[in-house]
């Protein structure tokens, strides 16, 4: 196989892997149905520090239920272009039964986003001090993968995307969850990111696996 035949095959990848991870599973009857919407924001103080700020509202149960809302904010260190750290504290509020409960969650990441022949490919390695309000305090290694193709698709310029995050508690000793998600993202204006796709959400419920199918959307904004 020459250069120019690895090229053109290259940027055949990710539609396949975009597919594949839609198909990732045979859909079943029993399994639940969700979505989860995210807003992230993101200010520039000088060229070395910024802050950040995400929040979230999520449902399940064929998306008749919020279960979940969180919001928090980091302060990060631009190592150089690729790299940085973050420090931050989040804000957790779970439904359990009837009720709603608090987790507080101090984190420190650290965060890769670097170029490959117009490939991009980003890592988010997290830490979680977890205090939830109704069980022990937890600590929660998080580590994301994304990837983003070199490819656009129809006026709007919509780049297809692939991601995978792994949730391991350390209390339990146990993988809590992965998700596997695909989706397409653009920018409609300059400085706001929007993105779409579906997310294949393996999550750890009173020790056993379930499957949840779940739509995710995201909001970007940064000044």
């Amino acid at each position: 196989m020459n250069w120019y035949s690895f090229e053109c095959n290259k940027q055949r990848l990710l539609p396949i892997l975009f597919l594949m991870c839609l198909l990732h599973s045979e859909l079943h009857a029993e399994d639940d149905w969700g979505s989860s919407h995210n807003l992230l924001l993101k200010k520039t103080i000088n060229e070395d520090w910024f802050l950040l700020s995400r929040s979230n509202l999520a449902t399940r149960r064929d998306n008749e239920q919020l279960f979940l809302g969180y919001t928090g904010a980091s302060i990060g260190y631009q190592m150089n272009k690729d790299w940085s750290v973050r420090v931050g504290y989040r804000v957790a509020r779970f439904r359990i039964g009837e009720d709603w409960r608090t987790e507080r969650r101090p984190m420190i990441e650290a965060y890769y986003g670097g170029m490959y022949d117009g490939w991009r490919l980003s890592s988010r390695s997290r830490i979680e001090f977890r205090q939830p309000d109704w069980r022990e305090d937890d600590v929660r290694l998080r580590q994301e993968f994304t990837i983003t193709a070199p490819l656009k698709f129809t006026p709007l310029e919509l780049k297809p995307f692939i991601e995978n995050e792994i949730f391991y508690s350390t209390r339990n000793d146990w993988v809590e969850a992965n998700w596997a998600t695909a989706g397409l993202s653009f920018f409609p204006i300059d400085n706001v990111k929007v993105k779409a796709g579906y997310r294949h959400n393996r999550i750890r419920i009173q020790g056993d696996f379930i499957t949840r199918h779940t739509l995710v959307t995201g909001v970007n904004i940064f000044f």
